[in-house]
């Protein structure tokens, strides 16, 4: 527990950040009053997905009875299950594009704070031993000065009190952006662009520490880029494997 004076140090500090540089909500772009992390107007376009979900992804379904979407019942998926928190509309992409691409990291306070509000029970249930952040190529994170996903999943992991483990998976190497490939071509693009840092976590370690993890990623597309992280955990020595996502395209 925070001590009186230390409340009083984290509040000084955050009330100067505050004037220097100013909260804007992630969709209108306007300056919220200090505490708010979304304009009241903006806050009705950021509606979450409702239920039924399909289980291992989070996707919203039509089926009341069925617990899988088409792409997850007709894949092969090494993950325990999967929450998604928003779907990937255009309010969403413009908020993950400020965030990814125009230094609005304030944008990652919300989707946190949004990700807890909607799924922490959820979260709280698995009892992760670990959120793990889908890691970026070094050379993207240094050109944008971070790791958009890093950033969002340490912030989830204050708010629910998990440990964050931000090397446990490595990218091993640099790929194409997703989001201008097919299918299939994401699945090559990603091909042995992931690995876990045995020279930190050796396997016996893992296998005995971090039973349970979470992988957190910003956007869910075809579910690629997590499984290809969800099977490398899996075949490094933890049992099981939780998914979550801020935002998860479109699909059946």
């Amino acid at each position: 527990m925070i001590r009186t004076t230390e409340r009083s140090e984290v509040g000084l500090r955050e009330g100067l950040t505050h004037l220097l540089y100013p909260r804007k909500c992630p969709g209108c772009g306007i300056v919220l009053p200090a505490g708010k992390l979304v304009c009241d107007e903006c806050r009705e376009d950021f509606r979450p997905i409702e239920e039924p979900t399909c289980f291992m992804c989070g996707r919203q379904i039509t089926s009341m009875t069925g617990e899988l979407c088409y792409t997850c019942s007709t894949s092969d998926r090494s993950n325990a299950f999967g929450i998604a928190i928003f779907p990937y509309n255009d309010i969403m992409k413009k908020a993950m594009s400020d965030l990814k691409f125009r230094d609005r990291t304030d944008n990652a306070d919300f989707f946190a704070a949004m990700a807890v509000t909607h799924a922490g029970s959820k979260i709280r249930d698995f009892a992760p031993c670990a959120l793990i952040p889908v890691p970026a190529h070094k050379t993207r994170s240094r050109n944008r000065g971070y790791n958009q996903t890093e950033l969002i999943c340490n912030k989830i992991g204050d708010l629910l009190g998990i440990p964050v483990i931000n090397d446990l998976l490595l990218r091993t190497r640099k790929t194409d952006f997703q989001k201008d490939l097919g299918r299939m071509s994401r699945r090559r693009n990603l091909e042995g662009a992931f690995a876990c840092n045995f020279e930190v976590y050796p396997r016996a370690m893992i296998e005995a520490e971090l039973p349970r993890v979470l992988v957190v990623d910003d956007i869910y597309t075809t579910g690629s880029t997590m499984e290809h992280c969800a099977s490398k955990l899996v075949e490094s020595g933890v049992s099981k494997v939780g998914l979550l996502s801020i935002a998860i395209g479109g699909g059946t």
